[in-house]
């Protein structure tokens, strides 16, 4: 793992040394970091958004149904859905301001144009959202790990060695140094 800085330093977290940034070799909205690695097609995305209007669980429940809306995804599962103690899990966010949601799921997607041969990949997704309520963002934190590959997909080719408590390692170990270092950047 080594130290990110996100949003030109105003946010840092850790990543895992084999994602790449994104913006790199494409065009990254400017609300998200997008990190990417090569060997396994993990992604990791990290996101500022309007605070959805919902409550509680809702709140994640609202922006996976999202995620898997923006995937096209052809299938969507919740597996399980928690809200996890502050000042344990994100030790650098001020912990009287800010709500964690930690959901795990799974879409089925196709990349590219790959639906019209129906090579819907099964996608491991980890997601935490971050409700910064002093600034009216939710961070959304999303970790996408395919665990397996259709027939005709582009990612046939690719190593798919990553197991859940790898994906789920990963996550707390970002969330663990995720840390605002400039909070003007939220207006």
């Amino acid at each position: 793992m080594e130290s990110r800085q996100l949003y030109g330093g105003a946010i840092s977290c850790v990543v895992a040394k084999s994602f790449l940034d994104a913006s790199q070799v494409r065009q990254i909205p400017d609300n998200q970091e997008v990190f990417v690695d090569t060997d396994t097609q993990q992604s990791l995305i990290i996101e500022l958004l309007e605070p959805v209007e919902a409550q509680d669980e809702s709140i994640a429940r609202l922006h996976f149904e999202q995620l898997a809306s923006d995937n096209d995804a052809v299938a969507a599962e919740i597996i399980s859905l928690q809200r996890v103690p502050t000042n344990t899990v994100t030790p650098k966010l001020p912990p009287n301001t800010t709500i964690v949601h930690v959901l795990r799921g799974n879409q089925k997607v196709a990349k590219f144009d790959e639906a019209k041969k129906m090579a819907y990949n099964t996608v491991e997704i980890m997601m935490a959202v971050v409700r910064l309520e002093q600034v009216s963002t939710d961070l959304v934190i999303s970790i996408n790990a395919p665990v397996l590959i259709a027939p005709g997909s582009s990612d046939e080719q690719q190593q798919q060695d990553t197991t859940v408590l790898d994906v789920e390692k990963h996550m707390q170990e970002v969330l663990s140094q995720l840390q605002v270092n400039d909070w003007s950047l939220f207006g």
